[in-house]
């Protein structure tokens, strides 16, 4: 790049704006309350009045939320400079398109609560197996952001007067450079299942898939640059223009 230049169309960079993971919500734990109840026997140990009954399911993590994206890269300005006598040395622009931010990154799923424990079964009176409660589910990780596109740098087409020898002005153009993604966040864990009136535990909650990639954001365009001269116009006249790229 040139030490100097006179004049700058540059669009300015997106600001990077860096948001902590934002995190699931753990399931609520079940406590006491979710185990079940012991069953019942009757008079003389050899009758069931009433079976135990099973613990509950625990509670499911929720998801985390996805995470935002960066910001795309503002595009060089549409600027045009209209000298009808111009003197002095070359003129150099700088047209560069600005640098796309960074996504942010996802947060960590929720954690499943552990299933309640089935209540317990007289010894010789209540022969039924109660089950335990099931874990509660994880929940996924967060999506991470995407990358900011970059700017687009402008076109640039320059006219000038049949006194130059040559050409006057020069530019530096470049397209602004994509930002980086996010990380996807984790899943989060699976409840415990509970234990049921035989001993066995139940089934643990379903796991969870960490949050999708952020994709990767486009660089900008790197412009275009014409200049001709017009023996119409005055020696010394000179007319640069600068045309927005708008286009992908």
């Amino acid at each position: 790049m040139a030490d100097s230049y006179q004049i700058n169309v540059s669009g300015p960079d997106a600001k990077t704006v860096v948001i902590p993971p934002v995190n699931g919500i753990d399931g609520t734990p079940l406590g006491p309350a979710g185990n079940g109840k012991d069953g019942v026997a009757g008079k003389f140990d050899h009758t069931c009045e009433q079976q135990a009954t099973p613990g509950l399911p625990g509670n499911l993590g929720t998801g985390a939320p996805p995470a935002d994206s960066g910001a795309s890269g503002a595009n060089a300005f549409n600027v045009t400079i209209t000298c009808s006598e111009y003197s002095g040395g070359p003129l150099m622009l700088l047209n560069n398109g600005g640098a796309g931010a960074d996504g942010n990154s996802g947060g960590k799923g929720g954690s499943g609560s552990d299933g309640g424990n089935a209540g317990k079964q007289p010894a010789k009176a209540c022969t039924d197996v109660i089950a335990g409660g099931t874990g509660g589910n994880a929940g996924k990780g967060g999506d991470a952001g995407k990358a900011g596109n970059g700017g687009n740098a402008g076109d640039i087409a320059v006219v000038y007067g049949a006194g130059f020898s040559d050409n006057p002005v020069s530019a530096i153009s470049s397209g602004g450079k994509a930002g980086m993604y996010g990380q996807p966040g984790l899943p989060g864990t699976p409840g415990k299942g509970g234990m049921g009136s035989d001993g066995t535990q139940a089934s643990s909650g379903a796991a969870a898939g960490g949050g999708a990639s952020g994709g990767g954001g486009k660089g900008g365009y790197g412009g275009s640059f014409e200049a001709n001269p017009d023996k119409k116009m005055p020696g010394t006249y000179l007319k640069i223009s600068v045309m927005a790229h708008t286009g992908s």
